[in-house]
């Protein structure tokens, strides 16, 4: 899939280019089923070299997580990202791709591209405790999980110079939702989670505009502006906590706490 280069956006609906945060490799993004993003390996590979466990496929623009009979198939980046620990039944080939792009970080680390997180950055990230690497937010009553911590959320639209705004969503001058603990409900026809509540960024009250804002991912100024494009896709996945329990935080990120409820309930906030 190509865009033109008259076009006014450079956003592609599918096989969106980004880079791992941990090793700085280039990934694609794709939808699955139930709107759920997954980051691919951009090329092709064979499939007979490739775990059957680990294929996928892209079919009208959704990746599958099965071969389709052909003789290429495609990988999730985590499958190879030198940054992770390597999977049990690791093939010749799959070697051999993780050692490429272990190579290619190191040349991206040399060269000022990428920094590679540090240990602390991955204890904060696993534990969630004060800085959540995916948090849950609500907007319009609505739980998404972020891609990416609230603080390095960014507005998509493209500017005049064909750039993707520099203006983060948690802007000094802009409004702010505030952090909760939340019950931990489970969608019908789920199994309950054992967590009793969950802290997420609730958006609730503020007005339906601001919210509105932020669903979309614009900054105020580009939020006034509805015929400016998009430079990239919302960092925003429709919540599901069967899927999602690994990003369940039963403990707000901050330790200030309201006192208790009459009736036994705790709740914190934290603007």
């Amino acid at each position: 899939m190509r865009v033109h280069p008259d076009s006014p956006t450079r956003l592609l609906r599918c096989a969106q280019r980004a880079r791992c945060r941990e090793c700085g490799n280039p990934v694609e993004w794709y939808h699955r089923g139930r709107d759920r993003p997954v980051p691919l390996h951009p090329q092709e590979l064979p499939a007979a070299e490739m775990p059957a466990a680990y294929r996928w496929h892209v079919s009208s623009g959704l990746a599958h997580p099965a071969g389709d009979g052909s003789t290429w198939c495609r990988l999730t980046h985590a499958v190879v990202c030198p940054a992770r620990d390597a999977p049990c039944d690791i093939t010749p080939a799959l070697t051999w791709l993780r050692r490429s792009l272990a190579v290619n970080t190191r040349r991206l680390t040399d060269a000022g591209v990428f920094v590679p997180p540090t240990d602390v950055d991955r204890r904060s990230r696993s534990n969630g405790t004060c800085r959540p690497a995916r948090p849950v937010v609500q907007i319009l009553y609505v739980r998404y999980l972020a891609a990416r911590p609230l603080d390095e959320i960014q507005c998509v639209a493209q500017t005049r110079h064909r750039t993707r705004c520099s203006t983060k969503m948690l802007a000094p001058d802009s409004l702010q939702g505030i952090w909760i603990l939340a019950p931990a409900t489970a969608a019908k026809g789920q199994l309950a989670l054992p967590t009793e509540v969950m802290a997420l960024y609730d958006l609730s009250s503020l007005l339906y505009a601001e919210q509105l804002r932020w669903r979309t991912q614009r900054c105020p100024h580009h939020a006034a502006v509805p015929t400016s494009a998009d430079l990239a896709l919302t960092d925003w996945e429709p919540f599901d906590p069967a899927v999602h329990h690994p990003y369940v935080h039963p403990r707000l990120p901050t330790h200030v706490r309201q006192p208790r409820r009459g009736n036994g309930e705790s709740e914190a906030a934290w603007r």
